[in-house]
């Protein structure tokens, strides 16, 4: 194991249901050896473990999978309720059976890759590099018969991580008062500030304000260049509150309306007799409504 216990801490290891009676005993024999009278072990098993009554930030260390060669898995929820347990800045030492080869999905056994992706998204922090723990061919066998993998090179790994030095969800308070201005900030503010008692330099060279200005800047701008561009696509239209003419323009060459003759008392129709003295059709034979009128030769003649 590359992390070992030191005295007065609190230390909780997790088991599988494949690890012997006296391999548990004789690994918590050790543990309490290592934390001493100050300190202490509590014992749990990882399937038991999301139904457990341990309080918040109860332990320094917590070891899974240690007593090998168990086939235990970490799921996402199991790395996140040791995360809750450990205090902040607590140790996590875990080993876990891991494959160099892409297996179904419906295996538990994932890479060492993926396994520390799943430790950083539970809040771990400091993961480390795996380490393979040696194991005999005869228990390497055994382990890929308990996870039911026919083919595939399977390893245990050994992984130490660390819980941030906060607690989960907790907050502070950020202070965004002003602070005091520093000696230096006001002398800075001095050298951009004139009143009316400075005097300037009198070898400091103003620079004329007209000369910043040539001939092509004071010419006038000729009307038309002024105006809304138009290319011939695309209706003209001037704005609401035209200045420049445009307006005007558009209004002088608007098409005007031709007037169509109209009857004023609608009998035009019925001859003469019937017509005002100002009426279109006035000399012109009685007609049907709606008639096309067609004026024969004589009428077209000027009288003489």
């Amino acid at each position: 194991m590359n992390f070992t216990p030191t005295p007065g801490q609190k230390v909780l290891l997790l088991w599988g249901a494949s690890v012997g009676e006296d391999i548990l005993v004789d690994t918590v024999n050790t543990l309490r050896e290592k934390v001493g009278q100050q300190g202490s072990v509590a014992v749990e098993n990882i399937e038991r473990l999301l139904v457990s009554c341990h309080a918040v930030s109860s332990f320094d260390v917590v070891l899974c999978g240690l007593p090998s060669p168990g086939a235990v898995t970490h799921p996402t929820e199991v790395l996140s309720e040791i995360a809750r347990l450990l205090r902040p800045g607590g140790k996590l030492v875990l080993r876990e059976p891991v494959t160099t080869e892409d297996i179904n999905s419906e295996h538990k056994i994932r890479s060492s890759a993926k396994l520390a992706s799943a430790l950083k998204l539970s809040g771990f922090v400091d993961i480390g590099e795996p380490h393979e723990f040696p194991l005999p061919a005869s228990q390497l066998s055994e382990l890929k018969k308990e996870l039911e993998i026919e083919e595939g090179t399977v390893s245990l790994m050994e992984v130490c991580a660390r819980k941030p030095n906060f607690e989960v969800g907790s907050t502070i308070k950020l202070n965004f008062a002003k602070k005091g201005r520093s000696k230096s900030d006001e002398n800075t503010s001095k050298i951009w500030t004139l009143s009316a008692d400075d005097t300037l330099d009198e070898d400091v060279e103003l620079i004329d304000s007209d000369q910043l200005l040539d001939e092509e800047d004071l010419k006038k701008p000729d009307p038309e260049s002024l105006k809304a561009s138009c290319d011939g696509a695309k209706k003209r239209k001037a704005c609401k509150n035209c200045t420049c003419g445009l307006a005007e323009k558009l209004e002088q060459e608007k098409e005007p309306i031709p007037q169509s003759n109209t009857s004023a008392c609608g009998n035009c129709y019925l001859g003469d007799a019937f017509r005002c003295a100002s009426c279109p059709y006035l000399g012109m034979p009685a007609f049907k409504p709606g008639e096309k009128i067609v004026l024969n030769d004589r009428q077209l003649k000027a009288d003489v």
